[in-house]
């Protein structure tokens, strides 16, 4: 929740129109034999005064040196030491809303352009008017003013406050709001009585509306290309603003998603994506090559490729089907959960020829049976099937279905969506032909990429069988290499930037052993802690996967068991099978043994008030 709102002074606070400054920076030129319009003084309205002296200085024709600047800064200083006084009138609704922060337990501080000595004066006199914030930091009581940040942080110090997003910066002058975002704080420009609208009350109110209106329109353009969050008419608007600050850090508390995807994300990889490339510029298509080169290294070698598509992980597994086995070839799907029947959907949308080998979901798929259908079936030339099987947590034997598959002379396609980058893929070994995956699972990376990873010979054979443009495999494989990492249609620029760090800090862990071991040890200590509470996962133990895990939900009602851990800080998923009424967990993400020993007290905590309100 917002814990301080941070104001300015004249302009935002009093002074209607930021006059005084502007009155003291014409006098002061006229001193040193410059006339300057109210414009020019304008223009730098909201930094350090000695600074905006200089700024002014900067824009005239002629030359002017240090020495007259200074001298006019002093006339500056000597005319607003006299008139400052006058122009203390507090601005309509700023003593009442701040009343009413206060209320709500909301600090009031402020930052200005003013020095300490001038604030000597106007602080007295708004309090007699009603308005007198908590704190106040002059530029000269601070390293530097604005458009830095550290009057803002004097203030959050002074409030004891840690994170800046706890804060606001309401102002009048893009400076206030670059000095708010310098901070990392929320925003806010006032349009009414700011030196941006640059208008005394009795200006505005002999305004005709229609320019009236324009010139807020310009202001509200100014505060946009700044950078402000909130742009309000007058501080009757800043309560709205608060509530819906409010709202929306709620909704960004951080969670821990136990899912199998998206997933809870480390800080830098979220930060990666705040740099905005061209997909044509070397140096991002240079970023692409080392993102292809590393996620090929993690299953396999440099006979293989990886290819990079714009989309979730259907996506993947719908251009390897369609695109790595010709039209006329008979496919035998392995399917024991939903992620299997979806690729028979798309595999029947396609029009192919396919056979389909059924399982329980809560079980493996049977290599005896699959041999079987092998054995009496000649015409099937690839098998497909699901490493491990997000439906359940299931996880079928990669390896003695590919060397059976193998040892019949098929090609053999993998889902490996749950499973890349914490199970061992050994593709060269295992003679794997492809497999698809996606940024968001085991990566750890964010949603908006997946990839196929396939021998090369594949890929640049495979030209001709894709019914789609945007999911043909070889055209995309050509123009990823060829073209030195540029995707053929416009690229997540900003994920696949995540995408990278998230490969980054996967070595940094210590890559595949490392993460595995994380993953076993979150799956044991969450199975361990549920089992004594007598929720029991539905796969047996032999065939479950690290990955995910579905639990038998019992008596429970899923809808408030998931508020109950939502508001606690943990997101959970719902169960897929149509036959039991199950709940799943994952395991993977940047969640850790504590963070699953939290989860399984939260539940503990569920099920005594369930108890409870049963009684």
């Amino acid at each position: 929740m917002i814990k301080a709102v941070i104001f300015d002074w004249a302009g935002t606070a009093v002074d209607y129109g930021s006059v005084a400054p502007v009155e003291g920076f014409i006098d002061g030129f006229r001193r040193i034999g410059v006339d300057i319009t109210a414009e020019m003084a304008r223009k730098p309205m909201g930094i350090a005064k000695l600074d905006h002296t200089r700024a002014i200085a900067a824009m005239l024709d002629q030359p002017i040196s240090e020495e007259q600047i200074l001298e006019a800064y002093d006339a500056f200083e000597e005319m607003m030491f006299a008139v400052v006084e006058q122009y203390c009138d507090v601005l309509p609704h700023v003593a009442e809303t701040a009343a009413a922060l206060r209320r709500q337990g909301i600090k009031i501080g402020s930052t200005t352009g003013y020095t300490s000595i001038m604030m000597e004066k106007v602080l007295p006199k708004a309090a007699k008017a009603g308005y007198a914030p908590d704190f106040c930091v002059t530029p000269d009581q601070a390293a530097k003013g604005r458009p830095y940040p550290y009057m803002i942080w004097q203030n959050l110090m002074q409030f004891d406050i840690a994170d800046p997003r706890e804060a606001v910066k309401v102002g009048d002058t893009a400076a206030d709001i670059e000095e708010g975002k310098a901070a990392d704080c929320w925003t806010v420009g006032v349009i009414m009585g700011s030196s941006e609208l640059g208008l005394n009350r009795k200006e505005v109110a002999a305004l005709p509306s229609e320019e009236l209106t324009c010139r807020k329109a310009a202001v509200r353009a100014a505060y946009y290309k700044a950078g402000a969050d909130y742009i309000i008419d007058d501080m009757s608007g800043l309560s709205e603003v608060i509530v819906d600050i409010n709202r929306r850090l709620e909704q960004s508390v951080p969670r821990k998603l136990l899912t199998p995807g998206p997933l809870t994300t480390r800080d830098s990889v979220k930060r990666a994506m705040f740099t905005d490339h061209c997909t044509w510029d070397d140096e991002y298509k240079s970023i692409t090559t080392t993102v292809l080169n590393d996620i090929t290294q993690i299953a396999a070698n440099d006979s293989y490729a990886t290819v990079l598509l714009q989309g979730s992980g259907s996506y993947a597994v719908e251009a390897m089907i369609n695109c790595l086995i010709p039209k006329e070839e008979k496919i035998l799907f392995l399917v024991n959960g939903e992620y299997g029947k979806r690729m028979l959907t798309i595999a029947k949308d396609a029009h192919r020829s396919y056979e389909t080998l059924a399982f329980d979901m809560t079980l493996p798929v049977d290599t005896e049976a699959v041999e079987k259908e092998l054995q009496s079936d000649g015409d099937i030339g690839t098998v497909v099937f699901v490493h491990c099987e997000t439906t359940s947590g299931v996880l079928n034997p990669l390896e003695k279905i590919t060397k059976l598959a193998k040892s019949y002379g098929k090609k053999v396609l993998v889902d490996a969506m749950s499973s890349f980058a914490a199970y061992e893929i050994d593709m060269p070994g295992l003679d794997i032909d492809a497999l698809a995956a996606s940024s968001n699972k085991c990566l750890e990376g964010l949603p908006g990429l997946s990839f196929v990873i396939a021998k090369k010979s594949l890929l640049k054979e495979c030209g001709g069988n894709s019914t789609s443009h945007s999911l043909d495999l070889h055209d995309q494989y050509q123009g990823l290499y060829a073209g030195g990492g540029k995707f053929r249609f416009t690229s997540p620029t900003n994920v696949l930037l995540a995408l990278r760090q998230a490969i980054d800090e996967y070595k940094k862990e210590g890559g595949l052993p490392a993460r595995r071991k994380r993953y076993i040890k979150n799956h044991k200590v969450l199975t361990q802690g549920l089992e004594k509470l007598g929720i029991r996962s539905i796969v047996a133990p032999e065939h479950q996967s690290y990955i995910i895990t579905t639990f038998d939900l019992g008596d429970f009602d899923f809808s408030k068991l998931y508020a109950a851990l939502k508001s606690k800080g943990f997101i959970i998923y719902p169960g897929k099978l149509t036959d039991l009424p199950t709940f799943r967990l994952g395991n993977i993400g940047d969640v850790y043994p504590s963070d699953m020993a939290a989860l399984v007290t939260a539940i503990e905590e569920y099920m005594r008030e369930h108890k409870s309100e049963e009684k």
